[in-house]
Parts: structure tokens; sequence; C-alpha cells
């Protein structure tokens, strides 16, 4: 299925991982103020469609999912995971309130087009008495705005994986400290390994007791061992 980040692909790659910091900025902050305008608009002014500031929120929200769609699966990947959650959930954002817009508006329309009173009464009912929700199309919101919500909040409140992971390098880009030895690189890399820790150690005194010897005073030079000096 063609999504429309598949057609800015340049501006908002799916590959790769972003940090909390950046979905938060990149997204998060992005949505809540498209859904502000939007919000102001229609609460302001029912008759905008068609106007310039139509076109505005249009622009906005296709931009939104094309960048957020990027977004979000790039964050999971900064979990560990491929989102697979995600990408299941991602068509039922669409399909679901298209769905309860059928059943709340078109679907009674054209059956009071068709002379079934219940319908013409309720058409009459949104027209006169302001829109009262039917439960399926409302429960097909809820759903949507819950899952679209917990999605959200998961991705902003979990810390991703430290270092490098099968989606990418870490995003934080935190390198190495030098050490002054291989074998502090060694040690620094496999800090949470007990076995690599356990080897880069063995590897550091193997390297201390390989030491040339150093000459000492009468033109003695005395050989270091790891157990001690040579006798």
């Amino acid at each position: 299925m063609l999504y429309p980040s598949s057609l800015l692909a340049l501006f908002a790659p799916r590959v790769g991982r972003v940090t909390q910091s950046e979905y938060i900025l990149g997204f998060i902050l992005p949505l809540g103020a498209v859904t502000g305008l939007t919000w102001l608009l229609l609460a302001g002014s029912l008759g905008f469609l068609g106007t310039p500031a139509h076109v505005i929120v249009i622009l906005g929200w296709t931009v939104l999912l094309a960048t957020g769609d990027a977004y979000n699966i790039r964050r999971w990947h900064d979990l560990g995971s491929s989102g697979v959650f995600y990408r299941l959930l991602r068509p039922c954002l669409v399909l679901l309130p298209v769905i309860a817009l059928l059943l709340q508006f078109i679907a009674p329309a054209h059956l009071a087009m068709t002379g079934d009173m219940a319908a013409l009464s309720f058409m009459m009912g949104m027209e006169f008495g302001g829109v009262a929700w039917q439960p399926a199309p409302l429960a097909l919101l809820a759903i949507t705005v819950l899952a679209g919500a917990g999605n959200v909040i998961y991705l902003a409140v979990t810390p991703g994986q430290q270092g490098d992971n099968l989606y990418g390098p870490d995003p934080h880009g935190a390198p190495l400290m030098p050490v002054g030895r291989k074998s502090g690189r060694i040690m620094a890399e496999s800090e949470g390994d007990p076995v690599k820790r356990a080897l880069a150690d063995y590897q550091a005194r193997h390297q201390q007791s390989a030491r040339p010897a150093q000459p000492q005073p009468g033109g003695k030079t005395a050989a270091s061992t790891p157990f001690g000096k040579k006798r």
C-alpha cells in the first residue's frame, strides 16, 4: 500500500532512528498546532470550506501525515522494534473515521432519500438540533482516538535503546571516550558484557606484563612478570 511518506522519502526517510526529543519536536508539536488550527477554524466558521484557510489546513494535514508516518516508524526503530504494531494500526486510523462518517452522515442521507422516515427524522434533527452521534460511529471514533493517542504517548515517554541496534546507530551519538590504550577501548565497548569485560581485563594485564625491561641502576634490568619481579 502506498502512503504519502513514500512520496516524501527525501524529506522524511523511514530508515534509521530518532530520539524522543526529535519525535516531540518533529511530530507531536506540529500535530498539536495543526489540530488546534483546524479546531479554531471549524468552531469559528463552518463556511471556511473552499476558502484559502481550507487549503492551508488540507496542506498542513497532508504534510503532517506524510512526515509523521516516517517519524513514528523511526521512533519504533529506536526502541528496537520494526514497528509492526504501528504498521497494522495506521490503516485503521484512516479507515475507521471514514466508516464512522459514512454511518453518521452518508448512510442516513441515502436512506432519507429513499423515504425512510426514521432516517429523515434523524437528518432533520441534526439540521435543527445539532449533530447527535450514533453509538457505532462514536465507538469507531473513540477507538481511533485512543489507539492513536496511545501510540503517540508510548513513543514520547519510552526511552530508546542505548547503542547501535538492527535499525541504525544510536541517534544520541555518544562516542567512546579515549582511554589511551587499545585495551581500554575494548573495555569501553564491552562494558555491558561480563565475559568481554573479563577478556579485556586479561588483555590489559597481558600487555602490561609484556612491556620491555626497564634499566635499573648498575646496568641491570628488571623484567616484569605477572608473578612479580624476576629474581
